[in-house]
């Protein structure tokens, strides 16, 4: 695994080369961070999907810091060797934001605070359940690349469980009105561990 300063040099340089792009584009809309999103989730855990549901919140406290909440529960039930198991995740993460970079309509940011991950295995031969809280550092690029759709790239540190990895993600919304928008994601977590979200979003 690449250390987590490498990685983050990586994301920080790739929001620079775009920045000459953002330069030769016109003014458009700003990217949202004032929003409530729910979704649908299919989570591929250790191979086995789990369908859950995921929430959003964005909100400004100024014009360059803003909250940024992500809640994620994923659950199914499966047989293994002919018994019978019960999947349940929960992930939350509770960030204070930054918006350090602003150019016509793209936005660079960074946050930083606490997760909270619990996983509960339950089957007829035994239960396993795990919990625990930790930080998580990110970083990211938002941006209006037309007047009905935004792209959002970043990558998020997470030191739970007593290691740590990266989280990549990448997302897009295309806005029905101004103040509601589909959208569509993709998180890799790790090699074992991805999902896909569905959402809409209410911006306000």
């Amino acid at each position: 695994m690449k250390p987590f300063v490498t990685k983050m040099s990586v994301a920080a340089l790739a929001i620079a080369a775009l920045t000459t792009t953002a330069q030769a584009q016109q003014t458009l809309q700003q990217p949202s961070f004032d929003k409530l999103g729910v979704s649908y989730i299919n989570y591929d855990l250790e191979g086995e999907t789990l369908n859950g549901a995921g929430l959003q919140f964005n909100r400004h406290i100024n014009q360059d810091w803003f909250f940024d909440v992500n809640y994620i529960y994923a659950t199914d039930d499966y047989t293994v060797s002919g018994v019978d198991v019960d999947a349940t995740a929960n992930t939350l993460y509770g960030n204070l934001a930054f918006k350090f970079y602003q150019m016509n309509n793209m936005v660079a940011y960074a946050s930083a605070g606490l997760v909270y991950s619990e996983i509960d295995v339950d089957s007829g031969v035994g239960s396993f359940n795990e919990d625990d809280t930790g930080w998580n550092a990110q970083i990211g690029m938002r941006t209006r690349i037309t007047d009905v759709f935004e792209v959002d790239a970043n990558v998020r540190h997470v030191d739970i469980y007593d290691g740590s990895d990266q989280e990549w993600s990448i997302s897009g919304q295309y806005y029905i009105t101004n103040e509601f928008s589909l959208g569509l994601g993709y998180t890799l977590v790790d090699s074992d561990n991805s999902y896909v979200a569905l959402s809409g979003n209410f911006h306000f």
